[in-house]
């Protein structure tokens, strides 16, 4: 054998050795090409509105999912934001767009991109009325807060189940095609313009989809990636509350290497406190003991620090925005203190905060004996017959917590919160032992960070000026919330999502009608 023909051969050998090591065939993987006018990266609520759009604007259209099946974290959203919809019409909901729109630019003082969160405010009601006609429930409009905005149009069952069935259905019924199992993994460019994506199928086959109008990058941001957490200054001791994985930040890579302006990277959607060492997910639907032990983590009555101290006013429990950094600041953790007399309170007449839409207002929790029980066993409930005795067990200095029982006692007699002013009505003695703490911890959904882009999506580049062929819909769109996210505007995430990826698809279209 000559040297070339050896060469040869140990390259083959080579290859062969690399496909097998990894779970690939060598003998199946191929390149698969696809042509058409859009393709679609990720599966929740913006790449499911985006292709729904486009394909049924005439739009040839491929859908892909890195996961086997579709949705994200669209399947974890109770409802979502509109204004002047058609259900608060009929409710005689006052707020306007432009109270919503001013609502939204005071709150992140003015770090937004105004023209884009205007188009979608403004569109937010019709959007609304395009996914009911698209077949999807729309039960209630809801607030979390006493007397509050009511922007939230709750799903049914309160989640995006059936949101992502009707819409996954009217795709496929218009002729789009879904791939899942098929990561999207890189951008392929014709010159300075995005002409499609390279992709990978559960084969390991290369699926190169040439996209004639345009690429929509809809994959959900980097929640699942501790690497651009750190990267991007979020703490990745999170508890992460939605899909495990899915979201590692595949998009972003591609951001980042066609140099495209980033913004807003360490905004994400915190969510209050959950029970340590617990996967969040099993303390969101129905009222079993999980869901009722976090509901405990949200009542306004005393919370603690590691100190031993309270760190601020526990009436700001249902606003995340607050609340995350008000118990990041006291090292991501807080204790919910309750004597005997509030457990027996939220037994027999019901919570004074809701848990989200899950455990609402008035809720009586029947389980919560149980809960605190199971608890104690999984080391984060704690009980002591003496203010002593449970500050041992929480390992926070008695003397401290101690004061701040007395303190706290003090003002529920004169009826008046000294340190902070909150509420008489929430200012509840720890007087009766037993004595209970409830531990909780940080979590979140989705990060809210990424490009910036034009009114149509269009991604820019670091001059401003936008890259052609490509667009960007949903949370990992950048310039959307400013250092933080504000229920002020409930369901805003997922209404931004359905909206950005309507935009990018009429863009789309519009620019093959030229």
């Amino acid at each position: 054998m000559n040297r070339r023909a050896l060469l040869a051969a140990c390259a083959v050998m080579s290859s062969a050795f690399f496909a097998t090591s990894i779970g690939w065939s060598a003998a199946v993987a191929k390149t698969i090409t696809h042509e058409v006018d859009v393709v679609v990266v990720g599966s929740g609520a913006a790449g499911l509105s985006a292709a729904v759009e486009a394909q049924e604007s005439g739009l040839k259209t491929i859908l892909l999912e890195k996961r086997p099946t579709l949705g994200g974290s669209s399947l974890y959203i109770e409802g979502t934001f509109a204004v002047e919809s058609q259900f608060q019409k009929e409710m005689y909901v006052g707020m306007s767009k432009d109270d919503a729109f001013k609502i939204a630019m005071e709150f992140n003082h003015g770090r937004i991109n105004g023209p884009l969160v205007r188009r979608w405010i403004n569109n937010s009601g019709a959007t609304i009325d395009w996914i009911v006609a698209h077949g999807v429930t729309i039960h209630d409009v809801r607030t979390l807060f006493l007397d509050g905005n009511r922007t939230w149009h709750i799903f049914k069952d309160g989640q995006g189940i059936e949101f992502v069935e009707k819409m996954t259905q009217a795709f496929k019924k218009a002729g789009g095609v879904v791939m899942t199992e098929t990561p999207a993994k890189d951008l392929i460019m014709d010159g300075s313009r995005v002409a499609g994506v390279v992709a990978y199928n559960a084969d390991g086959d290369a699926v190169e989809i040439k996209a004639r109008g345009g690429v929509v990058l809809a994959a959900g941001g980097f929640i699942n990636n501790k690497d651009m957490l750190k990267k991007y200054g979020i703490d990745p001791t999170y508890l992460i509350i939605g899909p495990p994985n899915g979201h590692e930040g595949d998009a972003t890579k591609m951001y980042e290497k066609i140099g495209a302006k980033l913004e807003g990277m360490s905004t994400h959607l915190a969510i209050g406190a959950w029970l340590p060492g617990k996967d969040p997910n099993t303390q969101l639907y129905g009222m079993g003991i999980y869901p009722q032990l976090t509901a405990v983590l949200r009542q306004p009555w005393m919370w603690v620090s590691k100190q031993g101290t309270r760190f601020m006013d526990e009436a700001y429990a249902p606003q995340w925005m607050v609340t995350d950094h008000a118990v990041a600041r006291v090292g991501g953790f807080y204790f919910s203190v309750f004597d005997d007399e509030s457990r027996e309170y939220m037994i027999k007449t019901g919570v004074d905060i809701s848990h989200s839409d899950w455990v609402r207002v008035g809720a009586k929790l029947d389980k919560l004996d149980e809960g605190l029980t199971v608890g104690q066993k999984e080391g984060y409930v704690f009980k002591g017959s003496t203010i002593e005795e449970l500050a041992g067990k929480m390992g926070v200095d008695p003397a401290a917590l101690r004061k701040t029982v007395e303190d706290n006692n003090r003002y529920a007699v004169q009826g008046y919160d000294e340190e902070f002013p909150k509420p008489r009505k929430f200012i509840r003695p720890v007087k009766k032992g037993p004595f209970w703490a409830v531990r909780g911890q940080q979590g979140t959904l989705i990060t809210l960070g990424g490009p910036a882009t034009t009114t149509d999506m269009q991604v820019l580049k670091q001059d401003g000026t936008p890259i052609p062929g490509l667009y960007a819909a949903g949370v990992e769109t950048g310039g959307i919330f400013g250092d933080s996210y504000s229920l002020l505007l409930e369901g805003a995430a997922s209404s931004m999502a359905m909206n950005t990826g309507r935009f990018a698809a009429q863009a789309i279209r519009a620019a093959q009608k030229k």
